[in-house]
């Protein structure tokens, strides 16, 4: 099985190739809000350097969200077209869950938290046990203030992801941060990775849970901005295009 991973769900884009014996390319490019313009050249050259045709995906994981609204519609759209043109299965992968993969099979709690703007975060706690990945509790948006606390109080050893983290670690209460039991992963594994989606996305695959162009969503844990505006200038129900 081939699965190609997209990832453009914050300032990371990200595209990776994933088969069932290895990890064949992954390309990352951390550097502004380019998705737009380079997403499409990094499949192209991606595909291209790993001799492979669109035609031989089994399916096309996508980060879904919560994150970036522009970015998640504009990995969802490429992944849509590519599917549509070229009738290859979807995979939505939860761009939480995604970030957990980062860290597999590792023993401490897991927390990714992508950041929500205004002092939040999204987030949502993990621990792996043995080959399977445990969520505790749902997807949140919460203040990295009442998160930080909330880690603290575990007592035990957590690892952050996403690039929420750092806004989290900085409300960490002193003593939290002298014990050293809560700790932002390293570069390499802090931000998304299209190789994780692609992993969350190949589980799922041999599930049989996949999607098409039409049914496929988007993960919005609330309204943007743009929206909050208007109904905040002309109330709910108004004529205007949501996201949900």
């Amino acid at each position: 099985m081939k699965v190609l991973g997209i990832d453009t769900s914050s300032e990371v884009a990200t595209a990776a190739l994933l088969t069932e014996e290895k990890l064949v390319a992954e390309y990352i490019l951390n550097h502004r809000h380019t998705h737009l313009e380079k997403l499409i050249s990094i499949i192209d050259q991606l595909l291209s350097d790993s001799d492979t045709e669109l035609e031989e995906l089994d399916a096309i994981a996508v980060a879904i969200g919560p994150g970036s609204f522009t970015g998640i519609r504009i990995g969802m759209a490429c992944a849509q077209g590519l599917s549509h043109v070229h009738g290859i299965p979807l995979i939505g992968v939860n761009t939480l869950d995604a970030l957990a993969h980062n860290l597999m099979h590792c023993g401490d709690f897991l927390c990714a938290a992508v950041d929500a703007q205004r002092g939040e975060v999204y987030s949502c706690l993990y621990r792996w046990e043995g080959a399977d990945l445990k969520r505790f509790g749902d997807y949140e948006v919460v203040k990295a203030e009442k998160l930080a606390r909330r880690l603290a109080d575990l007592n035990e050893r957590a690892v952050l992801l996403g690039d929420g983290a750092a806004v989290v670690e900085s409300a960490l209460p002193e003593e939290a941060k002298s014990s050293g039991k809560i700790v932002v992963a390293k570069r390499p594994f802090v931000m998304p990775r299209a190789s994780s989606v692609a992993e969350a996305g190949l589980k799922e695959l041999k599930r049989g849970k996949t999607f098409n162009c039409f049914n496929i969503r988007p993960f919005y844990m609330r309204k943007s901005h743009a929206e909050e505006k208007w109904e905040e200038r002309y109330g709910k129900g108004k004529p205007g295009k949501s996201d949900h």
